[in-house]
């Protein structure tokens, strides 16, 4: 039995830390505690007692942290961190992005960060409440933490798959996120409006540059992603969210630097090509904006004669 801290009861968090409540001794680290943890998944339901931490001061060191906050909310993990992690610690970044490691090892405390990809289509309905949309999947980078972190799972419906090309792995994440997170956020609808031809030609745009950023990068990336990658989010249920339109119709932060800051880093050509498309998909006539138009007259009252 490991010691396991769950930083973030998100979707993210709460879907995989669920997992492993009943065979290792599992905090949540959380703003809001709940007693019980509900996940409603494609192989079955959870309904676990749960132990919550609303302060640093009440946890101490553990095995294994479950980074789940978002990554541009890694900061603010920060005081939990100090906490949680030090040398023998493992601390698995499960966040959208590349940046795993050069975001996190500034607050590691001599623990190990471990870069992995994240498959897990969910949503949060509450403090203790998610349901996972299809089945989730671990990819973290191979190597001794990688295969802890598969043991971890053992006996799970977690498909854990180690990645000898963590590079092209998150690269290729990367590109999926981009072929459906901002024009989702941009319209205000869910993956359905990627069907639309012209948000569709959009989000190609951006996975090809994220593509071109990604092999400057190292990474192997297919010539033809910016067209799997948006047919694959055109082919999910039209209603299913994305985590940036969730947080777009809360009101919170976007998590805008993980998913392009590092394609405007790696190279500046991009980044000025990416600004472009920014600016296009904020002006009146961009395929973003006659879409999320098209929601508002769709969703408005008739007018009554």
């Amino acid at each position: 039995m490991s010691k396991v801290a769950v930083v973030g009861a998100g979707a993210i968090g709460g879907t995989f830390g669920v997992r492993l409540c009943r065979t290792h001794d599992v905090t949540f680290c959380v703003r809001t505690p709940f007693e019980r943890l509900r996940v409603e998944t494609p192989s079955g339901a959870y309904d676990e007692p749960v132990r919550c931490a609303t302060v640093p001061a009440q946890v101490g060191r553990v095995d294994w942290v479950l980074l789940a906050v978002k990554g541009h909310q890694t900061a603010g993990a920060a005081p939990w961190l100090k906490a949680l992690a030090g040398p023998g610690t493992v601390i698995a970044v499960m966040q959208n992005g590349v940046e795993h490691v050069e975001r996190t090892a500034p607050f590691a405390h001599g623990a190990e960060v471990l870069p992995m990809v994240v498959n897990c289509p969910a949503d949060r309905l509450g403090p203790g409440r998610m349901v996972q949309n299809l089945h989730a999947g671990l990819q973290p980078q191979d190597g001794e933490a990688g295969r802890g972190l598969a043991g971890l799972f053992e006996g799970t419906d977690v498909k854990v798959t180690l990645q000898k090309d963590i590079v092209t792995a998150l690269w290729t994440k990367l590109c999926a996120n981009l072929a459906g997170g901002p024009v989702t956020a941009l319209t205000g609808q869910p993956r359905g409006v990627v069907r639309r031809p012209d948000v569709a030609a959009l989000a190609r745009t951006l996975v090809r540059e994220c593509a071109e950023a990604g092999r400057a990068a190292g990474a192997k990336i297919p010539d033809d992603i910016h067209e799997t990658a948006v047919a694959t989010i055109a082919g999910h249920p039209p209603h299913l969210s994305t985590s940036m339109l969730q947080d777009r119709l809360a009101g919170r932060p976007l998590e805008a630097d993980p998913f392009t800051g590092a394609v405007t880093q790696q190279q500046k050509p991009i980044s000025s090509r990416a600004g472009n498309i920014s600016s296009t998909s904020h002006s009146r006539n961009s395929p973003c904006q006659r879409a999320s138009r098209s929601q508002k007259m769709a969703s408005s009252p008739s007018p009554r004669g």
